[in-house]
């Protein structure tokens, strides 16, 4: 993706300096003529001026200007009147230069002088002693076409610049590139580390139930004793429902979320869930409080709030042997949707707590690791977030919290 928007990024750039250079280089030569035009005018007005106050043009052998090649005044049959090359005063025009044929009497175009040099030719009529002349004038060019010779410039030089961007752009692709597959081979081998280690810890955590049922199951087979026997038989039923537990536990956590989210009240979830500990809880002489707020409705998989609510209760409650307090508390915070699973119990070590929402990871003798990690990702699935806050001795204070809208 990052790849993806950098080269549309040039593309773009790309677009809009084409756009500009060609605009920037199709007015240059627009704006040159229209300069040496406006130029010429203006000479055109001072001879015209300078051949009314003198119709016999000996004024304009004085005045000069740097942009000037040449001018020439002529009669209507092509008599040359006055020529800044004296030499060529009393001689006639060639036919095809004798008359204007632009609007008003104006023509203009380019010449090649016998210097090499190219002009700007531009012949109008010239009005003096009620009299009307041909006026032709040649005005270098070079001082005017600096703005084309700017506009080729610029042209190069966008040009080079787009070249190199681009060149940058491919080598920063490329660098882009080999970082992403590097990413995603580190990515992969750290999985398969992962997956590794799961599997280490899932053969363990199938090994111990195993083990002992496989023993006592020869102690079934070798005992003639009826009643030692249905001992060993319950012994074997509870590691197969340990085994079961863990089974349980890894389709829950491995399962993709598919479920409709349909708006429902989180009060009665929550007391139900309460409910059924709390028989367990006063076994233990664990004091059950609730403080819900009612009203409060969020679009959630019910099943799977309730899956997430209940290991939070059941976990406060084997944290509790010796007896405490239980408290859960539905409120509404912003836009969120807060529910408060708190015990007095022993609490979490501080090293622990980067490490309790970790698939497999447990510090109980006969947990299978995936319950608080279970926990994380449904709220997760619900756009939600699970947090904690434990000190040892003092108990631990779960936090669910669920957006209100999806």
């Amino acid at each position: 993706m990052p790849t993806r928007i950098i080269t549309g990024i040039a593309c773009g750039f790309t677009l809009f300096i084409g756009w500009f250079t060609w605009s920037m280089y199709t007015t240059a030569r627009p704006i040159a003529e229209e300069s040496l035009r406006g130029a010429a005018l203006s000479i055109a007005a001072a001879v015209e001026h300078l051949a009314d106050s003198d119709p016999s043009f000996a004024m304009l052998d004085g005045y000069t200007s740097p942009d000037l090649a040449y001018l020439s005044v002529s009669d209507h049959n092509g008599i040359i009147l006055f020529h800044t090359n004296s030499r060529l005063i009393n001689q006639r025009l060639k036919t095809s230069l004798n008359r204007p044929r632009g609007a008003n009497g104006f023509d203009e175009r380019r010449v090649r002088l016998g210097t090499g040099e190219e002009a700007y030719l531009a012949r109008m009529p010239l009005h003096a002693d009620r009299k009307e002349y041909l006026l032709t004038l040649a005005l270098h060019t070079y001082r005017y076409d600096r703005v084309i010779r700017r506009a080729k410039t610029g042209v190069t030089v966008l040009a080079a610049m787009v070249c190199a961007g681009w060149l940058l752009v491919m080598i920063i692709s490329r660098y882009m590139r080999r970082e992403e597959i590097h990413r995603l081979e580190m990515h992969h081998r750290e999985e398969m580390v992962r997956l590794g280690e799961l599997g280490a810890l899932l053969a363990h955590e199938i090994r111990n139930p195993l083990g002992g049922i496989k023993g006592f199951a020869q102690l079934v087979e070798e005992s003639d004793d009826a009643q030692r026997s249905a001992g060993f038989a319950s012994k074997i039923v509870a590691q197969t429902s340990r085994l079961e537990d863990l089974v349980n536990d890894l389709l829950a956590f491995a399962r993709e979320e598919k479920d409709a989210h349909l708006p429902l009240d989180l009060a009665p979830l929550v007391e139900e869930c309460v409910a059924l500990v709390r028989h367990e809880a006063e076994q233990q002489h664990i004091d059950v409080k609730l403080s819900m707020a009612h009203g409060i409705v969020v679009p959630i998989a019910a099943q799977r709030i309730e899956q997430l609510l209940l290991n939070l209760c059941k976990n406060a409650v084997q944290a509790m042997p010796d007896g405490g307090e239980l408290r859960a508390e539905l409120r509404r915070e912003r836009n969120m949707a807060v529910i408060t699973i708190a015990d007095s119990g022993i609490g979490i070590q501080p090293k622990h707590l980067d490490h309790i929402f970790e698939p497999f990871w447990t510090n109980k003798a006969r947990g299978t690791g995936l319950g608080l990690a279970l926990c994380r990702r449904i709220a997760e699935e619900h756009g939600g977030a699970v947090r904690v806050k434990s000190a040892v001795n003092q108990g631990s204070v779960f936090t669910v919290e669920l957006p209100l809208t999806t």
